[in-house]
């Protein structure tokens, strides 16, 4: 990262009105927020990750590409990061429950990433698409009639399709591909849930996953079978077990986070945008664009984790420091000007956003993902006539999370 040209020189710890990255995760518009940010900082803009604790927010889509692609200059090993090195995150904060090194490909850069990650890309690889979608189809409509009995016309309630169905779907999922107990998975989704939740609760619920992974691990160790954990404890790169329980946790929560918030803000459009519900039955998308569509718009992870400096040097017109935290905005990115045409009929097709990730730490379930999530939409898209938001759709409010945006609720009846 070179220091040419004119560059600003602004320290973070300087500027005192960082916004949170939870508020803007959570904003009711959040593509208002990062270009109020861009028009005010350029590409790269303070933030907070927790109140006192600060990091850049790349938002432009050049950057954020630079920095997911750039190994050399940024690294993904939390322990490079000068916050994390001298202590200054607290060690039981919410921050550091989603953010401390762990042995894990997601913490790792260069030939131990590399090494890390050929076990997740060999074991996903081997997953039969049949496999996949057959649990999912079961699934789907063994809920969606339980779902229908609770909600339907001479009944008084209502259902949430998303604790109800974009949730309990994914999660029966993942109890199948991994090997788990429904009930494990289910406590798993609650962790999960609320490490990222950015509260008191996060460090607990960080200690107690690693506790029900350490357990579930071992006794597929002692009892394999025909899952992916089997897969990851047979794999010959892993040195150890835990190492396999980073692996179990990294592909749980990645999944966790990606497949709920893609199905329940693509249902969201779907019962609360009229044009874009018209364009998808009228032919002008098909499934697969339409879930493109919401991927790039509204990406399931707003902030990729961050990156940290390993040298001091400049982006986006900024010089940084070595250590400094900088968290990839794809959400921001998506949206730039620079490479986002403004004719709505025109990027039904777009490939361009960076939602999945791009560079060597790029999402390694680009088949089985939007497998599963496809299943989930298209089987309430076949039904979606006798299904209505039961509230307004301004007052659908998304979750409280730095990490992840998705609609609380989204409840519906069956008519």
């Amino acid at each position: 990262m070179s220091l040419t040209g004119a560059v600003r020189v602004v320290r973070l710890e300087d500027v005192a009105d960082r916004p949170l990255l939870a508020d803007l995760a959570g904003a009711p518009d959040p593509a208002a927020r990062y270009e109020a940010l861009r028009s005010r900082w350029g590409a790269l803009a303070p933030v907070d990750l927790e109140p006192g604790v600060p990091a850049w927010l790349a938002l432009g889509h050049a950057e954020v590409a630079a920095v997911l692609r750039n190994e050399a200059m940024f690294s993904r090993d939390a322990r490079h990061w000068w916050y994390e090195a001298d202590g200054l995150v607290g060690r039981r904060s919410a921050t550091r429950a989603v953010l401390a090194p762990r042995d894990g490909a997601h913490d790792r850069d260069g030939a131990e990433h590399r090494r890390l990650r050929t076990p997740l890309a060999d074991a996903l690889g081997a997953v039969e698409d049949r496999r996949v979608r057959r649990t999912t189809e079961v699934a789907c409509v063994s809920v969606l009639d339980r779902l229908a009995a609770r909600g339907g016309a001479g009944t008084a309630g209502t259902v949430d399709l998303v604790a109800d169905y974009a949730v309990d779907v994914p999660v029966r999922v993942l109890a199948d591909l991994l090997g788990m107990t429904l009930a494990d998975a289910r406590r798993m989704h609650e962790l999960t849930v609320a490490q990222r939740s950015g509260t008191e609760d996060a460090y607990p619920a960080s200690l107690e996953a690693e506790d029900l992974l350490a357990g579930f691990v071992a006794g597929r160790r002692a009892e394999p079978s025909d899952d992916l954990t089997s897969a990851l404890l047979a794999h010959p790169a892993h040195a150890n077990d835990l190492e396999v329980m980073a692996a179990v946790a990294l592909v749980f929560a990645t999944a966790h986070d990606a497949e709920i918030a893609w199905i329940a803000t693509a249902l969201q459009r779907l019962l609360a945008d009229p044009a874009f519900a018209a364009r998808l039955h009228g032919g002008r998308l098909s499934l697969d664009d339409a879930l493109d569509e919401v991927a790039r718009d509204a990406p399931p992870l707003p902030h990729l984790r961050p990156r940290y400096a390993l040298a001091d040097g400049e982006l986006g017109g900024q010089a940084i420091a070595a250590g400094d935290a900088v968290v990839p905005a794809v959400a921001a990115a998506n949206a730039d000007r620079a490479v986002r045409g403004a004719d709505l009929w025109e990027q039904a097709d777009a490939r361009f956003h960076l939602t999945w990730g791009t560079g060597a730490h790029a999402c390694p379930a680009h088949r089985t993902a939007p497998l599963i999530t496809r299943t989930v939409v298209g089987h309430v898209l076949a039904r979606v006539a006798d299904l209505e938001l039961a509230v307004a759709p301004a007052d659908v409010q998304p979750v409280r999370s730095a990490w992840v945006r998705y609609p609380r609720e989204l409840p519906v009846r069956f008519r």
